[in-house]
């Protein structure tokens, strides 16, 4: 897991949307949770973290069928790596 939590930590917006995913979310809300307000760029900056969380496993897509209104959940690998980022600020 450890290399897992590096590709986190080095990626300043990477972590910013891996540690906001604490429930099943859809991309709009998680927009609005880390910056305060909408915009295109905001948007594009979280699908695209949300894209490499999936590819590593760290998220995923509970509706993958649906085009719009997808929701992102942890992994269970997620879920242990997001434990041991927060261990490591303790």
């Amino acid at each position: 897991y450890w290399k897992l939590v590096g590709e986190i930590k080095r990626a300043k917006n990477r972590k910013l949307v891996f540690l906001a995913v604490d429930k099943p979310v859809m991309p709009s809300e998680l927009v609005i949770k880390i910056f305060g307000k909408s915009s295109n760029t905001h948007f594009n900056i979280v699908s695209r973290a949300l894209s490499e969380l999936v590819k590593y496993n760290l998220v995923r897509i509970k509706n993958p069928k649906e085009r719009t209104g997808r929701l992102y959940e942890l992994t269970q690998k997620g879920k242990k790596v997001k434990e041991k980022i927060f261990s490591l600020s303790e």
